[in-house]
């Protein structure tokens, strides 16, 4: 996982992410598994007001982090 990365969280920032095809990590933000990595790196390909579509599967916005990766 490269150290350079934003967090999106609005949605002008998941348009930015979207439209430059960044990869996208996804991160849990509660539980067991808080502060791991769910998946690696996809393009974000739909989002919402609830959840954020990521190389094929779903996330919800409010149960993970966002990180698009810079370098």
């Amino acid at each position: 996982m490269s150290n350079v990365y934003k967090v999106i969280k609005s949605d002008s920032e998941f348009l930015t992410a979207a439209l430059s095809q960044s990869e996208v990590d996804i991160l849990e933000r509660r539980g067991d598994l808080a502060g791991c990595i769910i998946d690696c790196g996809g393009p974000v390909q739909k989002w919402s007001p609830c959840s954020v579509k990521v190389a094929d599967a779903y996330y919800m916005r409010n149960e993970f982090e966002f990180r698009m990766i810079l370098a």
